[in-house]
């Protein structure tokens, strides 16, 4: 039996490496029913899959994944079923993007500091219309063979502790889940499991997290259950997804976590909460 959902996918609209219309495709060929393109801060690569699909073929939800911190620990709150027309998501995701902007001019300007001659033309044609990141860097120093590979760029030049890293432009937690709220929409915190942060979710469903992502690739089972039942307890619910890139290297491939359809069902009855 095929699975039945992916609620976290990536396309090359932010850090992915298949265009929207082939993670559609594949998202087909999967069996699935239910899929989530949830770029970072940007909706372009979820409109641009609503050309190529139609409900009956499979179900596209409207996502987002945006970046937050606190303390000195980077979370992810994933926005699910968000009114993509919200005028005050357009001008935070517009803040985003210039600050991406920023970011990469930043990172380009330290890796000539360190003598790589790459310019800021060559970062923006790979990225095309993608939302910049450290990937589309990656990708330019492979293409003008300063590295040889993805992983290779990341352990030189732009991993956490790498000299051309760059600090992310971050909202708080809780500026996130109001800012998807406020778009109607639903807030999970992504991949809990990676951020060794358990501490931060009771406050965090508090102030209005409405659930956790307990399916994923670097979750076993017993973490899987011990965040089903803390959304439980939280009166929160939980999802899931692969984070699929598109890459050979991914964690998991689309379509092959098991999502059930009982983490698409609480995402449509929480959504009747913001529906005003």
């Amino acid at each position: 039996m095929s699975n039945f959902a992916d609620l976290h996918v990536h396309t090359s609209h932010s850090d992915g490496v298949l265009s929207p219309e082939e993670v559609v495709r594949l998202a087909i060929k999967a069996g699935l029913r239910v899929l989530a393109i949830s770029d970072h801060d940007t909706l372009s690569g979820y409109r641009e899959a609503k050309q190529h699909v139609s409900d009956e073929e499979l179900i596209l939800l409207p996502a987002v994944e945006l970046s937050t911190a606190v303390d000195d620990s980077e979370l992810h709150i994933l926005g699910y079923l968000i009114d993509c027309e919200s005028s005050q998501l357009a001008a935070r995701i517009e803040e985003f993007q210039q600050e991406r902007l920023v970011r990469g001019q930043k990172i380009v300007e330290r890796l000539n500091e360190l003598g790589v001659d790459l310019s800021m033309d060559t970062v923006m044609r790979v990225a095309g219309n993608s939302a910049l990141g450290r990937p589309h860097v990656a990708d330019a120093l492979i293409s003008e063979e300063y590295v040889r590979t993805f992983d290779e760029a990341f352990a030189r030049y732009l991993g956490y502790h790498a000299p051309a890293y760059v600090p992310k432009f971050h909202m708080t937690p809780v500026e996130a889940v109001e800012l998807i709220h406020a778009a109607h929409g639903v807030a999970i915190l992504a991949h809990p499991g990676t951020l060794g942060r358990d501490d931060l979710i009771p406050s965090l469903a508090k102030k209005g997290l409405d659930g956790v992502e307990a399916v994923y690739p670097l979750h076993d089972h017993r973490t899987v259950q011990r965040y089903k039942k803390m959304a439980a307890d939280h009166g929160m619910i939980f999802t899931g997804g692969s984070d699929s890139h598109g890459r050979k290297s991914d964690r998991a491939a689309l379509g092959s976590i098991n999502v059930p359809k009982e983490c698409y069902e609480s995402l449509l009855r929480v959504k009747e909460r913001y529906i005003s």
